[in-house]
């Protein structure tokens, strides 16, 4: 009967099968937003995203194969050894969110629902929560000046009555050569008086005769190349 089977003394109903895949597709979908709401890095992938609703299926299926039966899933980690993951994981998060996603489906595939349920849903809330806390994350305001200058006397003062005027702190980061030594390129780690008025400064210093591309970079601790 296609409803109703029976593999190694362990029992199947069809309706057993389509809850323990709904609930596993249920909990990766809500895996799978809650890690897209809650990314701040910059290596984003799609496939990833898509992938942490299909693992916990896979995974309930396969612990639903599996059973109670150790020569069958030593069979199958022989199997599964024949393929070769290269996927590089860049970001340690990610690890937590795979990990995630298949306690789900092994929980699903096993018939207990409400440890899915409730330990998915427990560690969801957990990662909201620090999310919205910016827990672990470096509350600063410095920033990254980048502008051309003129190497001359007068041209190394051009700039400091702007700074005067928005900077509270300023250091000095690099200098080099551009245009065959007609210029100098200065970076700086600059923090604003009014971080509202960044705009502001980046249109105050680009207006100074002698000074070209001005650009102001955010040192977002959460960013990554």
């Amino acid at each position: 009967m296609l409803n109703d089977m029976v593999i190694q003394g362990q029992r199947f109903l069809l309706v057993d099968i389509l809850v323990n895949m709904a609930i596993a597709f249920v909990l990766g979908v809500a895996v799978a937003l809650v890690y897209r709401r809650t990314h701040r890095a910059l290596n984003y992938s799609v496939s990833f995203v898509g992938t942490l609703v299909f693992l916990p299926m896979v995974t309930a299926i396969v612990m639903m194969v599996i059973g109670n039966n150790l020569a069958r899933a030593f069979g199958l980690v022989g199997a599964m050894s024949i393929i070769r993951f290269r996927t590089v994981v860049k970001d340690t998060r990610d690890t937590v969110f795979v990990f995630l996603a298949l306690a789900a489906g092994m929980a699903a595939g096993t018939g207990y629902h409400m440890i899915a349920l409730a330990g998915t849903g427990f560690v969801m809330f957990a990662v909201l929560l620090l999310y919205f806390g910016n827990f672990g994350s470096v509350h600063t305001q410095d920033l990254l000046l980048r502008f051309s200058i003129q190497p001359d006397e007068r041209g190394a003062m051009l700039h400091e009555g702007v700074f005067k005027q928005y900077l509270k702190k300023q250091s000095l980061l690099n200098i080099q050569t551009r245009s065959e030594g007609r210029l100098l390129e200065l970076s700086y780690f600059v923090r604003l008086r009014a971080p509202d008025r960044a705009r502001e400064f980046v249109r105050a210093l680009g207006s100074v005769e002698g000074i070209d591309g001005v650009s102001l970079i955010s040192m977002d601790e959460s960013a990554e190349p």
